[in-house]
């Protein structure tokens, strides 16, 4: 019973600091998924802890009322700790199946966040590549563009000496 106690009031004094330690790293990084994961598990480690501590006060005070009862009888009491190691051993029962629950949920999160980490690594690759193309037609065009404004340039400056040429000999024969 003491032992259930100590569990729950540890889970609850260490999760709780956990908890904010997770929501923390949730708020900092909001697409960090190993955050939000670690937001989760402190949540159900709290939740855990509590549940333990309730569970075991309802105990307590169950056991201490079949105790008293008991006291008069030795067969009583007898039954009641009979009943109280059946309890026990069904409790841990079911706590390991929950156990056994917990870990595939993990095992089958865990095997997600690896396809998505190997998607993600594979679109990365294709990206790069993209982007390699991308910056040699960009600088291909840019090059291009370059080479056709010197060659509008020098057109311009072509033209302005071609047209000023005769506008100025034109003046110099019509203004005496």
């Amino acid at each position: 019973g003491r032992e259930i106690a100590a569990a729950g009031l540890s889970g609850i004094v260490v999760g709780i600091p956990f908890l904010a330690f997770a929501f923390s790293i949730a708020l900092l990084n909001r697409e960090d998924r190993v955050g939000l994961g670690a937001l989760v598990m402190a949540i159900a480690f709290v939740i855990t802890g509590a549940d333990i501590w309730i569970f075991n006060r309802i105990v307590k005070r169950r056991d201490a009322k079949r105790i008293a009862e008991a006291q008069e009888d030795p067969g009583k009491r007898l039954r009641l700790r009979i009943s109280r190691i059946n309890q026990a051993f069904a409790e841990a029962a079911s706590l390991m199946d929950e156990l056994q629950h917990d870990l595939e949920a993990q095992q089958a999160a865990r095997e997600m966040l690896l396809a998505e980490a190997q998607r993600q690594q594979k679109l990365l690759e294709f990206n790069e590549g993209q982007a390699e193309k991308i910056r040699q037609i960009l600088v291909g065009e840019t090059e291009e563009v370059i080479r056709t404004e010197r060659r509008q340039q020098w057109l311009f400056f072509t033209l302005g000496v071609l047209i000023s040429i005769p506008i100025g000999v034109a003046i110099n024969l019509l203004v005496p």
